[in-house]
């Protein structure tokens, strides 16, 4: 088989009610030259028999593995792979057309090393689905989607692959070292990938706090991703968790609570409004600030949920991430709850 230009690799972990879709809407990308490898992390609910249905070993790879993570999984399709583009999604994405086209143009400027694209909302007809598109979205991105990612072999055999110690954030974490190695990325919002976002205040709340904790992994590797302006808010998220303490001493401290409820909220408005002069929707402001205030809460509780591991020895610290020699300064753009 000659060299291919584009691997994709798509990772797996019970993912029986998307991967269809998703391998399906690989095959019908319009460009040529590029393999799909599946990596099925240990699915146990037929994700991997869904695939094999899908196409032959000519046009779809399946590596099949026991449950180790998502960065192993990723890890494992990068050392099957072939091209010199490796283009990582989720199992639960699909690929919309013309996009595996539009990264390859990307690759075309020189110097790039890493392209992000868009994450769109699959059910963009629930309310707090479509906030989450808005809120992911409609901001000037500099940090690209884990889920819709694509780097070149030269960057990854440079810095390492993906850290398989991190539970979480792990995306986050190689654009970072790639970032401090010099290594240029863009965005093209052209290239887009459907999922579905939480579409109930709990799984949004879930799938914060779990970044919430990768977030705190991100901070020890790398502890200027703890900018000042996050500090600032979580220091104001956590005044308010605590606040109700006061009362136990002075009953009169009762009102603290709700006054910072709504100072945290007030904080979260100049953000909304942004996204919604860039959009014009005004029926899902209110659900995005309320987003983005829970958002902010959820990274906080994640955040010293993995604390409070590492201090009870049930987590590892990470040691900071000191490249030999930082050819760039890294300059901080975070979609985190500031």
């Amino acid at each position: 088989m000659p060299q291919l230009k584009i691997s994709i690799v798509v990772s797996c972990y019970n993912k029986s009610d998307t991967i269809g879709d998703c391998v399906t809407s690989l095959l019908r990308q319009e460009t040529e030259g590029f393999e799909v490898i599946v990596v099925d992390d240990g699915s146990t609910d037929g994700s991997l028999q869904i695939v094999e249905t899908l196409g032959s070993p000519d046009t779809v790879r399946i590596i099949s593995q026991e449950h180790t993570g998502i960065s192993a999984t990723k890890n494992r399709g990068v050392e099957a792979s072939s091209g010199s583009i490796l283009l990582f999604i989720d199992g639960d994405c699909v690929l919309e057309g013309r996009s595996l086209t539009e990264l390859a143009r990307s690759f075309t400027e020189e110097g790039v090393d890493c392209v992000g694209g868009e994450v769109r909302a699959a059910n963009s007809f629930n309310l707090i689905a479509k906030a989450v598109e808005y809120m992911q979205n409609e901001v000037e991105r500099k940090w690209p989607f884990g889920a819709n990612v694509a780097y070149t072999r030269r960057a990854l055999e440079t810095v390492g692959l993906f850290d398989e110690r991190m539970k979480a954030g792990e995306d986050a974490e190689l654009y970072v070292r790639t970032t401090k190695l010099g290594f240029k990325s863009v965005i093209n919002r052209r290239v887009i990938a459907r999922t579905k976002n939480p579409d109930t205040l709990a799984s949004f709340l879930r799938q914060r706090m779990k970044w919430g904790r990768g977030f705190c992994q991100l901070t020890e590797k790398h502890p200027e991703t703890f900018t000042m302006k996050i500090k600032v808010c979580f220091f104001w998220i956590a005044a308010m968790l605590l606040s109700p303490l006061l009362a136990l001493a002075d009953i009169r401290l009762v009102w603290a609570f709700p006054i910072l409820v709504i100072y945290n909220l007030i904080r979260f408005m100049p953000g909304t409004i942004a996204i919604y002069r860039r959009t014009g929707d005004a029926k899902h402001c209110a659900t995005i600030l309320f987003l983005r205030f829970f958002n902010a809460l959820a990274y906080v509780l994640g955040w010293s949920h993995w604390r409070f591991l590492e201090s009870v020895h049930k987590a590892r610290r990470f040691e900071p991430f000191l490249p030999a020699v930082a050819s760039r300064k890294l300059s901080l753009f975070i979609d985190l709850p500031t």
